[in-house]
């Protein structure tokens, strides 16, 4: 089929760094489905001017297929002397056949009439030139321009397409512009047009000839070497920052690290500060020194030549960030020179939510939950507890984070360090707010750990209360990620050793009564049911649903135990006795639920009520494992639990092997489920084995 390789490009004005990526593996995913040939690798590259989609090996034309339609039911479609019906014409008329060429298949369902169809393949020129104007058009982009007087719109401007299959140009026209093989180099030093090459590595290097590297992953490699480089020459190591290393790869065709500096005045702004303005406002890399302190030295990425215009752009970049670090310096003292104790009234004229009062009343939630749940869990950092919740929430009264919001928390540890709090108080200005999303850590410190704790579950049992509950993809409050968070602190802290209802009991505690009475609902209940769910979804992709829902179902109050008992019961499920182990413990869990339901259940166990040796011989194994099981128990040693409880299913076997359960004596029935409650009972701190599949 005289395969060949494929190219198209798409040239415009410059699109949006985060669009031209997506743009471009889009559509040479849907190229690809669109051709209907098997063909080799699919290639996407971009730039801000440019989307490439190549496949290599495309064949000439289609293979012939045939292709069978299936039609009414032969009943319906011929009468009963044998003609044809209006159903079976109409049908043999859709499909481009005669009646006489239906035939007849037999299918589960009966007879049914079919047209049998040669659809002959189609050239890759006439499929390509009939999918490139729709895909333009139907291209997922988050908006679109129309110019001139073009009816078709695009992210940006059209100025050349480009269709090649081997050295054939293949013809189609978009928004005005028809294809050719003439694309361009950089916007400044190579303007006019070249050549294209299908082969895409020819391609390639024409257009590196040109100023212009296609190949993003190159891009990337010239921006990381650079900035290594000046920053080695700084006498420092570059702060890596890939979100918006990934955002000038798209920005540049040519990039060229260009270093910068800023005055040595500005260091004594909070280093988070410099690296967010720098950063979310100029798309700058910072360099560190030898002992990880900033240095005022930056890295520009420039789309131009690296001898070209140096200075004048160093220098250009140089004064926009001077005047921003200027106005953040002028910020952060006038922002020092008040206490930031002084700064908690102000919180009181900020509305947080309404029913729910200001950011004030919910500090003051805040501290009587932290100041409780510390007493219980850390009462050694009591006292930092107590003065980091009265603080928590100051700085967003100040200038710096009205200016940088995103800042909230960072801003307020490095004032409290300059009015002289305790180290442990200002940590926890900062880290309260941790986990800010789904890849960040949790507090590290105990203080930070019991404030977040304390805070989160404040806007989760506020919403919950005022029905502002998360639907579907819609979380304006982030309460998934709020209740998250609980659920990550308390399970991964280690020394907060919590219950998760005392501090949802404490949270709704805190509320003002009208709020938390006329809620409509269970608040508490309806709060931990939201923490239990997330929680399952947390693990499910680790563990599957079932194993996970089988822990939670044991309980999860202690949330720092679910992790461990989940790794417990997924080690033993790897042994090959498991599957006998499970299905005889998910066998007791059943009968004793279910004589539970059905009120068999309640009487304590009576040895000597047993008749039969195998009967005394379980409640034996039952005693000796439960103290074992117990003491692996708590020491937080799961495994070793599991192993020990393991040893009853010969013991359990035997029991169902020797013994009728459900005997017609009912003191006698009940005396045997008791035993087996008892069993299940060895399991219950570890999971629900009635939950388990299989």
């Amino acid at each position: 089929m005289n395969p060949a390789p494929l190219l198209v490009e798409i040239g415009c004005e410059e699109l949006p760094a985060a669009v031209a990526p997506i743009a471009a593996r889009w559509l040479v995913e849907q190229l690809a489905a669109a051709l209907g040939v098997d063909h080799g690798p699919a290639t996407w590259m971009a730039t801000p001017r440019r989307l490439i989609a190549h496949i290599d090996q495309v064949p000439e034309r289609q293979a012939d297929r045939q292709e069978t339609a299936m039609g009414p039911a032969l009943a319906v479609a011929r009468a009963a002397d044998g003609t044809w019906t209006r159903a079976a014409e109409g049908f043999a008329r859709g499909q481009g056949v005669t009646v006489a060429e239906l035939t007849v298949v037999e299918t589960p369902k009966g007879a049914y009439v079919a047209a049998h169809k040669h659809i002959a393949g189609r050239s890759t020129a006439e499929v390509v030139a009939e999918a490139l104007p729709r895909l333009l058009r139907t291209m997922p982009l988050p908006k679109r321009m129309r110019w001139g007087r073009q009816a078709e719109a695009f992210g940006r401007p059209i100025h050349w397409l480009v269709a090649l299959r081997g050295d054939a140009c293949i013809e189609f026209s978009f928004a005005g512009v028809q294809s050719g093989r003439l694309v361009y180099g950089h916007r400044f030093y190579h303007p006019g047009p070249l050549e294209a090459r299908a082969v895409l590595a020819r391609h390639v290097a024409n257009l590196r000839d040109a100023f212009v590297l296609a190949d993003p992953a190159e891009r990337q490699r010239t921006i990381e070497g650079g900035i290594a480089q000046i920053a080695a020459q700084c006498g420092g190591r570059w702060r890596p920052d890939p979100e918006t290393l990934q955002t000038v790869v798209y920005l540049t065709e040519w990039p060229a690290p260009l270093l910068g500096t800023f005055a040595d005045q500005y260091l004594e702004i909070p280093p988070e500060v410099i690296f967010t303005t720098l950063r979310e406002n100029q798309k700058l890399f910072l360099i560190d020194g030898p002992d990880g302190r900033l240095l005022p030295r930056f890295v520009a990425i420039a789309n131009t030549l690296a001898d070209h215009s140096r200075d004048t752009v160093a220098a250009g970049n140089a004064r926009v960030v001077s005047a921003r670090l200027s106005d953040a310096r002028f910020f952060y003292r006038e922002d020092v020179r008040r206490p930031l104790a002084d700064r908690v009234a102000d919180l009181d004229a900020r509305i947080w939510l309404a029913g729910l009062g200001t950011i004030g009343d919910k500090v003051r939630r805040i501290e009587t939950s932290a100041r409780a749940l510390a007493a219980a869990a850390v009462p050694d950092c009591l006292a930092a507890v107590q003065r980091a919740a009265h603080l928590c929430k100051a700085d967003l009264s100040t200038k710096m984070v009205f200016e940088f919001p995103e800042l909230q928390g960072v801003i307020g540890s490095y004032y409290a360090r300059a009015a002289g709090e305790p180290p442990e108080v200002a940590t926890a200005m900062a880290s309260h707010y941790q986990p800010r999303f789904a890849a960040d850590a949790i507090a590290a410190d105990p203080v930070g750990q019991v404030v977040a704790v304390a805070d989160k579950l404040d806007t989760l049992v506020g919403c919950f209360a005022l029905g502002l509950l998360p639907t579907g993809a819609q979380d304006p409050y982030s309460l998934r990620r709020a209740a998250l968070g609980v659920l990550r602190t308390l399970g991964e802290s280690g020394g907060l050793q919590c219950d998760l209802s005392v501090a949802v009991d404490l949270a709704v505690a805190q509320l003002p009564a009208g709020v938390r009475d006329n809620a409509g609902l269970d608040l508490r209940d309806a709060v931990v049911a939201f923490l239990r769910a997330r929680l399952v979804a947390q693990w499910s992709d680790t563990f599957g649903v079932d194993v996970t829902e089988a822990v939670v179902e044991a309980g999860f109050d202690r949330v720092d135990t679910v992790e461990p008992r989940l790794r417990a019961l997924h080690e033993l499920r790897a042994q090959p006795a498991f599957a006998a182990l499970a299905a005889a413990f998910k066998r007791v869990a059943n009968l004793v639920k279910k004589s539970a339901d059905a009120g068999d259940l309640g009487a304590a166990f009576a040895p000597a009520l047993c008749e039969k040796a195998v009967e005394r011989a379980l409640h034996a194994q039952v005693v000796q494992v439960q103290a074992q099981s117990q003491s692996a128990i708590s020491r937080g040693d799961w495994p070793a639990a599991l192993r020990t409880l393991a040893q009853v299913r010969p013991a359990v076997d035997a029991f169902f092997d020797g013994v009728l359960v459900m005997a017609d004596d009912a003191a006698v029935r009940r005396n045997r489920l008791a035993l087996l409650a008892l069993v299940a009972g060895l399991f219950a701190p570890i999971a629900e084995f009635g939950r388990l599949p299989g």
